[in-house]
């Protein structure tokens, strides 16, 4: 009987969950944009940020600072893909609070774990907004998107490091950062998307020289190979970037594949461009597309995926989605693979308090994995935005429309993390090396002798006296009694047993023997 009982609970919370599961028909609009609504509204419940007494722009522990701006990020793809401009206002409170002192997403308070790549997501999410003419922040202060993207970019190009690897960004801003070691994908795969979409913005080339640049040092030492597999880190203090991270994920695919779509779109088409963006996307399906739907590689033990990696496929699905804008060629390829996995992660999204909440796992046919959050609910809701892409305008420049301010010096003021340029070596250089060398030498030598030497010791002045006494009581005193004659040592003696000497003797004895004479 209990048994029956059990089953018949459990075939009721099935049942309950089917009938509270959110409806996607991926064909109809109305049906995609109400999808998403429920998908946003599930995401910003877990933001209290706006509330009385709280901090802006910041999401609760233990999730951390970057992925608050990559959640306003999709709350600005969320107005830009349907209209609703219900999240706006927080969206815009947040992102001017979280600037920081320096106007750059660098606030000193998120110094004690600041990544690169944590200020970059709070910078395309910016950039984002340039692109779609998101409305401006009316606080007093606070820089246009399109300035705000320009400092971090002109900050991080100053910690280019090519003290170890010959080039590219540490994953923390800091050197007393744990982590600062490291120089991995995302870090330099965000400033080289950052750069790709200010080229294309601003028709500026040195942007696309460093899109450039970046893009060849990860190809040079391996993050990016020729299947066009993109892996996620390499130490460099200890092995020069001479070992390799492999793992994979979702995120570092999509990072890379926009900025190549971008520059083949900046290009107006240049052939290397259009390699390497095909190549990325044709990379997609065997690594993370199993039977057409996204899934992250932790995924496949329970429990194992954390915060952050529960976020990841968000960022694949926004960047493909946009790639198709940049690169229209791969827009039957993304479309097919954003569809087939909309369609899984909204069976799935049928759990938590109000049944509508969104697991990590997609592939379990419509059963909820029991995990809910930030990052489920931004990876459902941007895969299910990007089946609205076709019609969604493409991302504005500053000659199509964007009417964003550019600040191009924001930024280059603020030495945080920033690498002091090596100077060139001068004649004058040389000459003072040598002679600080000289002098270190002739310090070093007579260090040694100072050691060694025994004229530096202490010694009993008594032998010495004594011998000055015996010197001076035998000293002929030519003034008393003729020539020849001496003085008796009793009558030059004192009370303490040295002799008295006259000042007749003082005059006729040298200095070193305690007279007056110079010899």
């Amino acid at each position: 009987m209990g048994s029956f009982i059990r089953k018949g609970l459990a075939v009721g919370l099935l049942f309950a969950q089917g009938i509270c599961a959110i409806d996607l028909d991926v064909e109809n609009r109305d049906s995609v944009v109400k999808a998403a609504g429920v998908m946003a509204k599930d995401m910003v419940s877990y933001y209290h940020g706006a509330e009385p007494g709280r901090i802006p722009g910041l999401l609760d522990y233990p999730l951390y600072w970057w992925e608050a701006g990559a959640m306003f990020g999709a709350l600005i793809e969320y107005w830009h893909y349907t209209g609703d401009t219900q999240y706006n206002a927080i969206t815009t409170q947040a992102m001017s609070f979280q600037i920081g002192e320096d106007k750059d997403y660098a606030p000193r308070n998120q110094s004690a774990s600041l990544g690169n790549d944590d200020q970059a997501f709070w910078a395309i999410a910016a950039m984002a907004a340039a692109e779609y003419n998101f409305p401006p922040s009316t606080q007093a202060g606070v820089p246009s998107w399109l300035a705000l993207v320009q400092a971090v970019f002109n900050e991080q190009v100053g910690r280019w490091n090519t003290e170890w690897c010959n080039g590219g960004l540490q994953w923390q801003v800091i050197p007393q950062n744990k982590g600062y070691p490291l120089k991995n994908t995302i870090s330099n795969g965000c400033l080289f998307q950052i750069a790709a979409r200010l080229a294309r913005y601003t028709n500026d080339p040195m942007y696309a020289e460093w899109a450039v640049k970046i893009w060849d040092w990860l190809y040079r030492i391996g993050l990016i190979n020729d299947a066009f597999q993109v892996y996620d880190n390499s130490e460099a203090i200890q092995n020069n970037c001479s070992r390799l991270d492999h793992n994979q994920w979702t995120y570092n695919a999509g990072v890379m594949l926009l900025g190549a779509a971008t520059m083949y779109n900046y290009t107006n088409g240049d052939p290397v461009w259009e390699n390497r963006t095909r190549g990325l996307l044709n990379s997609l399906p065997p690594l993370f597309f199993p039977g057409g739907v996204m899934r992250e590689g932790c995924e496949d033990a329970p429990n194992v995926c954390n915060n952050d990696q529960k976020s990841f496929k968000a960022y694949l699905s926004r960047w493909m989605a946009i790639t198709t804008k940049m690169a229209p060629f791969t827009y039957d390829m993304v479309f097919g693979l954003l569809k087939s996995s909309s369609k899984a992660a909204a069976a799935q999204c049928n759990g938590g308090d109000t049944h509508t909440k969104c697991g990590i796992k997609w592939t379990q046919n419509g059963t909820w994995d029991g995990t809910d959050g930030v990052g489920q609910q931004m990876c459902a809701l941007e895969v299910t935005l990007g089946l609205l892409i076709k019609e969604t305008p493409a991302p504005l420049t500053n000659s199509t429309g964007g009417t964003s301010v550019s600040n191009p010096t924001a930024g280059k003021n603020n030495t945080l993390g920033r690498l002091a340029p090596a100077s060139k070596i001068t004649t004058g250089d040389r000459a003072g090396a040598w002679v600080l060398t000289l002098v270190i030498v002739f310090f070093a030598v007579w260090s040694t002798w100072f050691l060694w030497s025994e004229a530096w010791e202490y010694r009993d002045p008594t032998p010495r006296l004594r011998e000055k006494s015996r010197m001076a009581a035998s000293v002929v005193d030519l003034s008393a009694g003729g020539k020849g004659k001496s003085v008796a040592p009793e009558s030059m003696m004192a009370s303490g047993g040295l002799p008295t000497i006259t000042e007749d003797a003082k005059a006729r004895l040298p200095r070193w023997l305690g007279g007056t004479r110079v010899t």
